[in-house]
């Protein structure tokens, strides 16, 4: 944690030990001075991050105060406090305009304290996360890589695009800051380009960009390409630091949100052993696959299927060999169905596939290729049979998910009833399985 230095300037010795306590119980070193000329010597020996002045000094005013501490040389970037007994608009509009951070009333303790423990946090606060830098500048890279690194950040620094982007589309960043004119045949502006067509996450990366040509219609295209801000040349230190933070903390709190509602996606809609859709997530989907079959006059068969003997598999092996066995049999049906098929866990060792574009023919003879290529495969080792039912769609009756269900559920029992290990299909004309 760095320094933090700051100087109470006040004629009133009271309000000087009263300024000190506040600022010590932040964490800053505090030095004092009762007159502005005393102050502005103190400033002009030493750095400080923060300084509160009075606005009736004896010998200046605290506006020429502010005004002259701005033109000693470091202290562009410094907070400066006008402190003041007075409610006066027209003191606050000098203050802003001779530079004054901001105006305080010295009756309010409180408001300092909350100003200056938020200060102290802000200076001391670290990040991690991983920065690709670009810029052809040996020494402007070097101390926008010491500000970088004392931020608590990891930099890949280049001088050239090109090798920029090669970085970039193997690592995982959290920031971007790339000069406009660069080395080599691919500008800053390519590279902003490049990662803006980047797929998914990937193109959602803050850049910052740089110029030392503050050209207005350069600046304009950069926004319409996607940057998220620029800064000219020559870059300050404590701007670019701010604006580094900002991006950084937003982007990855934005990150931690979208895993937070993949994790609740997952937990509403995925069954837990298995990873397949759970039940609800079947009916949110299925409405589209019925409504559509309606609209286009389109085939759509439901099959049940059910894993053979499943309780004495946990009987003999355990729950979590059972558990294991639905898992790997998950994903197995998974890679067996088409793209444009859904397969989900409907309850226990009960699954559910929605089978687009099949009439009864085409789902029974799809389940029976899928039994015989089950037959080579054991999940968790253990060889497993499924009794499977098999309804479709039919549009004089208006099926809905839960209708076919029923069918295929009334025609996997009746697999069941043969002796389990085959397929058995709803016939919707004469009202039996075959």
């Amino acid at each position: 944690m760095q320094n933090l230095n700051a100087l109470v300037v006040d004629a009133d010795a009271d309000f000087r030990e009263t300024a000190s306590k506040i600022l010590l119980a932040a964490g800053f070193n505090v030095a004092t001075a009762s007159s502005g000329q005393e102050g502005l010597t103190q400033a002009q020996q030493s750095t400080y991050r923060l300084v509160c002045c009075s606005d009736q000094l004896p010998d200046i005013s605290g506006v020429d105060f502010c005004g002259q501490l701005r033109a000693i040389s470091g202290f562009d970037c410094v907070a400066v406090l006008i402190m003041t007994d007075q409610d006066s608009s027209r003191l606050l509009k000098q203050a802003m305009l001779a530079g004054a951070t901001d105006i305080f009333s010295k009756s309010d303790h409180e408001e300092l304290e909350t100003y200056v423990q938020r200060l102290a946090e802000r200076e001391s606060r670290q990040l991690s996360g991983r920065v690709l830098f670009t810029e052809d500048s040996r020494v402007l890279q070097t101390i926008i890589i010491d500000l970088l690194t004392d931020m608590g950040l990891d930099v890949d620094a280049y001088t050239h695009a090109e090798g920029a982007w090669d970085a970039f589309q193997g690592g995982d960043y959290d920031l971007v800051i790339t000069d406009v004119m660069l080395e080599g045949m691919m500008s800053g502006i390519t590279l902003v380009r490049k990662i803006r067509r980047a797929p998914g996450e990937l193109g959602n990366i803050p850049i910052i960009a740089t110029s030392g040509f503050d050209n207005m219609s350069r600046k304009i295209e950069l926004f319409h390409l996607g940057v998220n801000d620029f800064v000219s040349k020559p870059i300050v230190r404590e701007e670019l630091r701010q604006r580094v933070f900002n991006h950084i903390n937003s982007y990855q709190n934005l990150r931690e949100l979208r895993s937070q509602q993949n994790s609740l996606y997952s937990l509403a809609m995925l069954d837990e052993v298995t990873q397949l859709f759970n039940r609800h997530a079947l009916r949110e989907f299925a409405g589209k696959y019925f409504s559509d079959a309606y609209r286009f006059k389109r085939d759509l068969a439901l099959a049940v299927l059910d894993v053979d003997h499943f309780k004495q598999i946990n009987n003999e092996h355990g729950f979590e060999k059972g558990d294991q066995v639905l898992a790997e049999l998950g994903t197995w049906l998974k890679r067996f169905v088409r793209d444009v098929d859904i397969v989900a866990r409907w309850a226990g060792e009960e699954f559910v596939v929605l089978l687009h574009g099949c009439n009864n023919e085409s789902a029974h003879a799809l389940m029976e290729r899928l039994q015989k290529k089950l037959g080579r495969f054991k999940p968790a080792n253990i060889p497993v049979t499924l009794s499977i039912g098999v309804a479709s769609l039919n549009h004089d009756r208006n099926d809905t998910l839960n209708s076919l269900f029923e069918l295929a559920d009334r025609a996997m029992y009746q697999a069941k009833m043969a002796g389990r290990n085959c397929v058995m299909t709803y016939d919707g004309h004469s009202g039996q399985e075959t």
